[in-house]
């Protein structure tokens, strides 16, 4: 037996039907909790992250600003695979068109079959003529779409040249559609949300543009947030800025001036049948100019969920005012809090809840529904400590649940986001900085607790109203315009290993995960063909897949499989017959994709190309799993041949010269073949050597006769060669 062979069945032997001792055999994974650290070439950043049915994290990461990369773990930390991703558009000479570089990914979102999308912009270049481009450097929007193994399933591409797009929110429908947001950075800066189907049409575009003569801007930095609602419409919340000072008019008091920039939550719904704007409200933020606050701050929107009652909750990153009784244009010192806005279904502001650690401040990072009934869980960063603070709210905003969590980066600009379990609870929480290598994985138990990173913590929750100004930014009754093209968009992918460490842990079970990625299963696979993955998923394209098992002590075992398509000989094709035309030296070409190829019977190369530096006949054969093929190829002296067609043809049904056809030894290229009769009417064309006339025209017998022909016909030099002529019909 191979001994990869032998060695996998010595690992399934062990992880499957190993005893253990009878305490160990309860496997109650609930007190486990670990602290794990992972480097990879770079700084590693964690932007985003989601989870899976099975509890397996997949993470948007980044080395760089513009070099992103995605990385899947198991629920217990260890690496299934980490692999990067590009625009497959090298860029070879300064004249060729398009190229990208500068690709951002934004954001990640869950796909429909465990697939995952992620989004964002690439910069899109035109051919560069005297140090001058055309079309100018301009963002495209993308989206890339990864199956479950971390292969590419595609991509997709919006914009057009002379605009300037980007993909700055998605989300995947329930049906398969999804829903696009595509920021445009041109002037006029009218946005669109879209509604596009996996065929690649679209179903519905809505114009985003403010209706003001005022100018109110979408923010750079700062992400829309989409979510459908039950009723099948999409609520889209914005960050909006205000360039130009804001005038307040009291009755009997002098006019006061609020500074620029101003901030906006700009809330609408639209209809999700065909993008039609349902409501619309808009929300001043605090102002921040001539306060303790930066004029550079800007809010964050995180999440929406819908409440049980029909009412909206928004959640918030902003600064609000310390207790004072002074009125809002009046406020100078401010404290940064997750907040909670909670509105009616059509937009209008019912109350404002806000959260914050005792005698301190902290920002959101992230926020997400759990459960069923509007619970939703918040993620913080402690602003004194940059302790990660994990807290869960109930439908009326209340706190149910808290636990904060070291900052094991020790850095002061550390970021942090997590995700909760799904089957099974427990918390997975992903720390990382812009600045080091290292991202800190800190998995706690069912209760959401860890002995290795366990922070003490008090959350408060304050409740207020809205006092700022509402109602500002109103969007405008626009006519879509399609200045964009979607279309697909080629990527290209590589390993991006990540090295994994235990930094803390503690299990009550007996057993850690095992992944074999060092010995994968090879499969070859001819074209058309699938192979069924042991767990029944079934693969169809080049890649690496991998089989999770469950051991008896309740840990993951996963094996590898790399699977490569190999093309079918009977596809070969190969130049066509060709001349040398005083040439030295010629290639010959055969399909690409075959190991080995015999050409002439006597050269076995692994190149689909072979030189020849004579006239003659050559041959090239594949062979492979899925068969072999030969073909040949005549390569002549000369590049015209003299051309040959008869003079009649007796179409009486005796199987002697009854079509009328251009003979084989023709060796030039046929173009068309037109038969006309007396009266110049067309009866017979083809441009198809194998093709002929019998004779008949719209089914009916012509008469015996003189008929004239036209046959265009083209030199393997490309030159074009006219013949005319009269054929003689006789029955």
């Amino acid at each position: 037996m191979h001994k990869k062979a032998c060695y996998t069945i010595f690992l399934l032997i062990v992880y499957f039907f190993a005893p253990c001792n009878a305490k160990a055999q309860l496997c109650n994974k609930d007190s486990n909790y670990y602290l794990l650290n992972y480097t990879g070439g770079g700084n590693n950043f964690v932007k985003d992250a989601i989870i899976t049915a099975n509890n397996e994290v997949v993470a948007l990461c980044q080395y760089d600003a513009f070099s992103a990369f995605m990385s899947k773990f198991t629920a217990q930390g260890s690496v299934i695979w980490s692999n990067e991703f590009t625009p497959d558009y090298p860029h070879d000479t300064w004249v060729q068109f398009p190229w990208y570089n500068l690709t951002e990914m934004l954001g990640i979102v869950a796909g429909l079959n465990d697939t995952y999308y992620t989004f964002g912009y690439s910069t899109e270049h035109g051919k560069s003529i005297n140090n001058v481009e055309d079309p100018p450097t301009h963002k495209v929007g993308i989206v890339y779409h990864f199956d479950k193994y971390g292969n590419k399933i595609g991509g997709k591409y919006f914009g057009n040249w002379r605009t300037d797009y980007s993909v700055s929110g998605m989300l995947q429908l329930p049906g398969g559609n999804i829903i696009v947001y595509l920021r445009s950075h041109f002037t006029p800066k009218i946005s669109k949300v879209l509604c596009v189907n996996e065929a690649g049409g679209i179903i519905w575009a809505a114009p985003i543009q403010c209706n003001s003569l005022i100018s109110y801007d979408e923010v750079d930095g700062a992400l829309p947030v989409l979510q459908q609602l039950k009723n099948g419409n999409i609520v889209v919340a914005r960050i909006m800025q205000r360039d130009i000072a804001d005038t307040i008019q009291y009755p009997f008091t002098p006019p006061i001036i609020v500074p620029a920039p101003i901030h906006y939550f700009n809330l609408f719904e639209l209809n999700g049948e065909n993008g039609d704007l349902v409501w619309q409200n808009s929300y001043q933020c605090p102002t921040l100019t001539n306060t303790n606050v930066s004029n550079t701050y800007i809010p964050q929107l995180k999440n929406i969920t819908q409440l049980p009652n029909g009412n909206l909750s928004f959640a918030a990153d902003m600064y609000l005012q310390l207790d004072t009784n002074e009125r809002f244009y009046a406020y100078k010192v401010f404290s940064k809090r997750a907040a909670n806005f909670i509105t009616t279904a059509d937009g209008f502001n019912l109350k404002l809840i806000s959260y914050f650690p005792q005698n301190g401040a902290c920002s959101l990072e992230k926020a997400m529904a759990t459960g069923s009934n509007g619970q939703q869980l918040f993620v913080t960063k402690d602003s004194a400590m940059g302790n990660t603070i994990l807290f869960k709210i109930d439908a009326e905003g209340q706190i149910t649940w808290s636990q904060a969590y070291a900052n094991n980066n020790n850095s002061p600009t550390a970021q942090c986001t997590a995700v909760e379990k799904k089957s099974g609870p427990g918390y997975i929480i992903l720390q990382s900085d812009a600045n080091s290598p290292n991202i800190k994985s800190v998995i706690t138990d069912a209760a959401g607790n860890t002995g290795c990173a366990k922070a003490a913590i008090e959350m408060m929750t304050r409740n207020s109203v809205w006092p700022w100004l509402v109602d500002k930014v109103h969007l405008a009754n626009q006519v879509i315009n399609i200045d964009f093209r979607y279309s697909n968009f080629d990527i290209k992918q590589s390993a991006h290993p990540l090295q994994q460490r235990t930094d803390c842990q503690y299990q009550y079970v007996c057993c850690t995960d095992f992944i074999d990625s060092l010995h994968p299963h090879e499969v070859l696979l001819c074209k058309n063909q699938t192979y069924t993955l042991p767990d029944n998923s079934v693969v169809k394209d080049s890649g690496t897949y991998y089989a999770t098992f469950k051991t008896t002590r309740g840990c993951d075992s996963i094996l590898f499989y790399n699977v490569k398509i190999i093309p079918l000989p009977s596809d070969l094709t190969t130049t066509p017959d060709t001349c040398m035309k005083n040439a030295i030296s010629i290639q010959l070409r055969a399909s690409e994709g075959f190991d080995k190829y015999l050409w002439n019977n006597s050269v076995t190369t692994t190149l689909p190309s072979f030189a020849v530096n004579a006239p003659g006949t050559y041959t090239v054969k594949v062979e492979n799993k899925c068969g072999a093929k030969t073909d040949t190829i005549n390569v002549y002296p000369q590049c015209e041949f003299p051309v040959y067609f008869p003079n009649a043809f007796t179409p009486n049904n005796d199987f002697i010269n009854d079509i009328l056809k251009v003979p084989a030894l023709n060796k030039n290229k046929l173009v068309r073949l037109t038969i006309y009769n007396r009266y110049g009417q067309i009866v017979f064309n083809t441009d198809n050597i194998k093709n002929g006339w019998d004779g008949k025209y719209k089914g009916i017998a012509q008469e015996n006769g003189a008929y004239g022909y036209l046959l265009e016909m083209e030199g393997f030099s490309g030159k074009p060669i006219l013949q005319r002529g009269t054929v003689i019909l006789i029955r």
